[in-house]
């Protein structure tokens, strides 16, 4: 029985993956995005605190004995930046959305470029197929988002008609895994390590909220957005690199993890964005194709 929802959960993964990266494309448009990639200093803070930073501080918390696969899976998800739930984030924190699509597609860009990387020089003892883990990012990650931008702009209508059950697909596959997820490996959960490695998680992202926060330098945007796509990790990067582990344990960790900081973050995000209400189901929303505006978009 707990194969079979193991089974679902790795199928959901993949059509999150899918379907998320998708949307992003189709609410975005790249004249927006050039002009928030002019903010090269701002990015290049953000992309020092995601890829050195985070990770720096994930090592020193695990080295006090966490041992594998729990730290495989610590030290893999602070190397994965760039989480499509930072377009949400943006909205639910009332930011720029374009700018926020911004920081997540550079930093999801450099993920699939550095994650390969940056896994070997961190983990003791694993060696790493670059092209094995480069790959899957590659054709569930960057094509799916570069075929949603080319029918933003050649398509507007039909992207238009597509993007809200696109969205909203993705959102019920993204608490269908995590579901799943939590039912496949219910034996696993019994293990006190993995909970311990949990709330390691948490502490080190919510240290990494502030240190992203600092990234702003005084813009309170900059500072929002810097906060939320630090502490906000790529689980689909982070999920699609945890399959190529032999042991469950790795994803498992990493999809609990991520099931409690979306918790967080989403809170913290309507919080900076003076509201107090969290829309789980609702589509996520940018520059909308032929210019329409949505009734979910007014605040």
């Amino acid at each position: 029985m707990f194969e079979f929802f193991q089974s679902l959960a790795s199928t959901l993964t993949t059509l999150f993956v899918l379907t998320s990266m998708f949307n992003v494309g189709l609410t975005q448009h790249p004249a927006r995005i050039a002009k928030h990639l002019r903010d090269w200093q701002f990015l290049t803070r953000m992309f020092v605190a995601n890829f050195l930073v985070v990770p720096g501080v994930m090592l020193l918390f695990i080295i006090t004995g966490i041992g594998a696969p729990y730290s495989t899976a610590l030290i893999l998800f602070a190397c994965a930046a760039g989480a499509p739930l930072l377009i949400k984030l943006t909205q639910e924190s009332d930011n720029d959305i374009a700018a926020g699509a911004t920081i997540q597609m550079v930093l999801m860009v450099s993920t699939v470029g550095f994650l390969p990387f940056l896994l070997p020089r961190l983990i003791d003892g694993i060696e790493v197929d670059v092209w094995q883990i480069a790959q899957p990012l590659l054709l569930q990650m960057i094509l799916p988002l570069a075929l949603g931008m080319v029918c933003h702009v050649g398509v507007e209508k039909l992207a238009a008609t597509v993007q809200p059950w696109v969205a909203k697909i993705s959102n019920l596959a993204l608490y269908g895994l995590l579901i799943f997820t939590i039912i496949g490996y219910l034996p696993e959960m019994a293990d006190v390590d993995l909970w311990i490695a949990i709330i390691i998680g948490v502490v080190v992202l919510l240290i990494a909220f502030y240190m992203g926060y600092g990234t702003g330098q005084g813009n309170t945007n900059h500072a929002q957005l810097g906060a939320l796509g630090t502490a906000q990790r790529n689980t689909a990067a982070a999920m699609i690199t945890a399959q190529s582990f032999d042991d469950p344990l790795v994803f498992v960790t990493i999809a609990l993890l991520n099931t409690l900081m979306m918790f967080v973050l989403l809170k913290l995000a309507t919080r900076l964005g003076n509201d107090s209400a969290i829309a789980f189901l609702e589509p996520l929303e940018a520059d909308m194709p032929g210019g329409i505006t949505r009734s979910y978009a007014q605040k």
